[in-house]
């Protein structure tokens, strides 16, 4: 990831590989190096990396790029780390997986070479990139025996950390599992979905409910919707679970700064500090006909309206892209009664605020 979005910034500022390479006062091969992934940034110490960084800006790369960059290096690792490991499990302690709960911007460049969608964040770097001759690669490429290794590490992973204290890396690791097209990983996250669901129906909280969510989420990926419904009618059923919800919601796009090393923070309602403004945005631009995921998105953009009614306020742009999109979603017909009911609420709410 870090190399294809490296030659992303080369590209940006309009050099080619030979030029940056004299402006920094390396060999090609190095720029070469970096860019092919023989070199990665990841084996760079944080001082060279730094420095690079500082050169990168002088001849004018946009300075909120390393955001990106960063989460590139990170992704790099989580990939390599499963991609090495393969079908035998790494220590919890060791897996970056386990550190923290992942956001978008870091996720999104994660599954880049499976889904080919550009990570929102590298899309205005994208837009700056001058036309390529011939083919060329238009996302981070991994060969097929790297797929499967990274696949079946994370299979072994969700497999093999079942307790409790490690429910985030397993977690985790079965969200990315929604990108593994392959009908064994679909049938396996099957089982993982009928399990969750016994586990937590009887225990009624959150985090049980968190691995019910995690599975519906990925089996919507391969186009199973009916788990996925499941979940917004029965795992988001009352204020602590809808609060959850919410924060996990908004931890993902941003509004929650903090990064968090488990998922205790969603339930707690003190976490709820955050505008809605973003989030508001993000549920709108997922608003879209036939989407796998479109029961949670609709259910948590109604229950965000409910929390945070004044996101609708002052903003006559988002109120008509918001009409825009419900008028589009309507005509999906695979919605679900409940979900049809939700938007005739937020349908209610924008024209409340119209007046």
């Amino acid at each position: 990831m870090s190399g294809y979005l490296f030659k992303i910034l080369r590209e940006s500022i309009r050099l080619t590989q030979v030029e940056l390479a004299e402006r920094l006062e390396v060999d090609v091969a190095t720029v070469q190096g970096w860019e092919s992934g023989r070199r990665p940034l990841t084996a760079l110490r944080a001082g060279d990396l730094m420095r690079l960084r500082a050169s990168l800006i002088r001849l004018g790369v946009q300075p909120s790029a390393f955001s990106a960059l960063h989460d590139a290096v990170e992704a790099d690792l989580v990939i390599a780390d499963a991609v090495e490991a393969g079908e035998k499990p790494m220590a919890p302690e060791r897996h970056l997986l386990a550190s923290s709960v992942h956001r978008r911007s870091l996720t999104n460049l994660i599954t880049w070479p499976f889904t080919g969608a550009v990570p929102p964040q590298v899309t205005s770097l994208s837009d700056q990139r001058p036309a390529r001759r011939g083919p060329v690669a238009d996302r981070p490429v991994l060969d097929t025996d790297e797929r499967t290794r990274f696949f079946d590490h994370l299979l072994i992973t969700a497999d093999a950390f079942r307790d409790d204290t490690n429910a985030l890396l397993r977690r985790q690791a079965i969200y990315l599992l929604g990108f593994d097209v392959r009908p064994g990983t679909v049938d396996w996250l099957t089982a993982e979905q009928r399990r969750a669901v016994r586990v937590a129906a009887p225990a009624g909280d959150v985090p049980a409910w968190l691995a019910v969510r995690s599975s519906a989420v990925a089996l919507a990926c391969n186009g199973e919707r009916d788990a996925l419904r499941d979940f917004v009618s029965s795992g988001l059923a009352d204020d602590t679970q809808q609060t959850a919800n919410l924060n996990y919601w908004a931890y993902w796009v941003g509004e929650i700064p903090e990064v968090h090393a488990d998922d205790g923070f969603m339930a707690n309602p003190r976490s709820m500090t955050w505008s809605g403004l973003r989030l508001f945005e993000h549920l709108l631009d997922r608003l879209r006909l036939g989407s796998d995921h479109a029961e949670l998105n609709i259910h948590t953009l109604w229950s965000l309206l409910l929390a945070r009614p004044s996101v609708l306020e002052h903003h006559s742009r988002l109120r008509a892209m918001a009409r825009e999109k419900l008028d589009r979603v309507a005509d999906d017909p695979d919605l679900v009664l409940r979900s049809r009911q939700e938007l005739a609420s937020v349908a209610y709410a924008i024209r409340l605020a119209d007046r």
